[in-house]
């Protein structure tokens, strides 16, 4: 579920239907609003939520989770960040095959930050990754000529990706190596 908050009434009623049909896991999260706020997300009404939100986390069970994803709905809308590194962990492709940095970009107003289609018969993903295009709308949303907080979505797809190496780009965090078994997968990592 997509929560806006005016919505709220909802969510209980979801969480119900979700513990009647069984399904693995239901997720409540944000509505990730664009920079001009044009759907009208009210982030600091979330908060009249958080009980309706606890409830709806009771109906999960040992066989279906109701997972609300807390942090960002706590967050107010509030980033702490203003550059945006994590697309290249989080590349999306539209249901036409456009490459973006994320989803809020896929509209043709944005297309300076569009960097190819992989429906083009003639170019491979790998080239795609490697091309001189794809390292320029990389590198422009990691630059100062870039500011998160006001030419892109607010919470988007790669906010928690942002925050962690936004703290580790100023120092505030440091990557230690691993200790123990290795992760599964550790090669999409």
């Amino acid at each position: 579920m997509v929560l806006m908050p005016k919505d709220g009434d909802q969510v209980i009623p979801l969480a119900k239907l979700g513990k009647e049909l069984r399904p693995d896991y239901l997720v409540i999260k944000h509505c990730s609003d664009d920079e001009h706020g044009t759907l009208g997300v009210n982030y600091e009404k979330y908060e009249e939520l958080y009980d309706i939100l606890k409830e709806a986390e009771s109906y999960g069970d040992d066989e279906y989770l109701v997972k609300v994803k807390w942090s960002k709905i706590t967050s107010k809308g509030v980033r702490n960040y203003n550059r945006c590194y994590g697309t290249p962990f989080h590349l999306q492709i539209s249901g036409t095959g456009l490459i973006a940095p994320c989803g809020s970009f896929f509209n043709e107003k944005y297309k300076k930050y569009h960097i190819a289609n992989i429906t083009d018969p003639n170019v491979r993903f790998k080239d795609i990754l490697k091309s001189e295009r794809y390292w320029d709308v990389m590198n422009f949303l990691a630059s100062d000529e870039f500011d998160a907080c006001s030419m892109c979505a607010t919470l988007c797809l790669q906010d928690k990706t942002n925050e962690v190496l936004d703290a580790y780009k100023k120092g505030k965090l440091s990557l230690a190596k691993p200790r123990g078994d290795l992760p599964q997968h550790i090669n999409f990592i």
